[in-house]
């Protein structure tokens, strides 16, 4: 009986310090990625008292800047701490800013924000592949059906090669272009963005639905995020 008593009271012990409010605050919120309403990746805790959100555009020069800038110490400073969770929103500005916007959706939410990172790290390389296509090869970008649009683009200017690294195929990459829901979500983003949130550029950013007015970098926005309450 004693050694009975002794198991069920080691057991007791275990279960509270698995519970406990100590070990909760070990979670890696960085590790949990989950959908919005709206269609974003949201990074972080779900019930995070502060909601960051970017609407952001793969062909801005400004947006890459912030993803390599921010990408470690957002998510080290804030997110993995649980009180602020970051939202990658699309405010798409061109096609080639539509098709990348569908390949980094390829995969499912937990390769989202890798694919997102992949993308804007190679965006200088992508960006100079377009601009040397002749504007006589690019009109096949403006013409025709949706979904070989967005493929010829792919093919046009490497990103195919870019998803490949992440390791998804081609054809994996054409599926998910062709992916009416993930199409539609983006435009609605997109729309939203310019209609209700009223932004006039990227990336721009909300902290809990308010607009972040002059904010448009890691430098401006990280003073923000440092002043909210944890």
């Amino acid at each position: 009986m004693k050694l009975r008593s002794a198991y069920l009271a080691s057991t007791v012990v275990a279960a509270t310090v698995m519970l406990s409010p100590a070990s909760a605050q070990q979670t890696d919120w960085t590790k949990r990625v989950t959908t919005s309403a709206m269609g974003g990746h949201v990074m972080g805790n779900p019930l995070a008292k502060n909601r960051l959100v970017e609407y952001v555009s793969y062909t801005c020069s400004h947006c890459a800047d912030f993803e390599v800038s921010s990408n470690s110490p957002l998510k080290s400073g804030f997110v993995a701490k649980g009180h602020v969770s970051a939202e990658v929103r699309n405010y798409v500005r061109d096609p080639l800013d539509f098709t990348a916007a569908v390949l980094a959706r390829c995969g499912g939410r937990t390769k989202f924000f890798g694919n997102h990172n992949a993308l804007m790290a190679s965006q200088a390389t992508w960006l100079k592949k377009a601009q040397s296509i002749s504007p006589e090869a690019q009109k096949i970008w403006f013409q025709g059906e949706i979904n070989d649009r967005l493929k010829k683009i792919a093919a046009d200017i490497g990103l195919y090669n870019i998803m490949a690294k992440r390791g998804i195929t081609r054809a994996q990459a054409n599926v998910c272009l062709a992916d009416k829901n993930a199409q539609d979500q983006i435009l609605a983003m997109t729309k939203y963005g310019s209609d209700t949130v009223k932004i006039t550029g990227t990336p721009s950013f909300t902290i809990n639905d308010k607009l972040l007015d002059g904010v448009h970098s890691w430098p401006a926005l990280r003073p923000k995020l440092a002043a909210l309450p944890q």
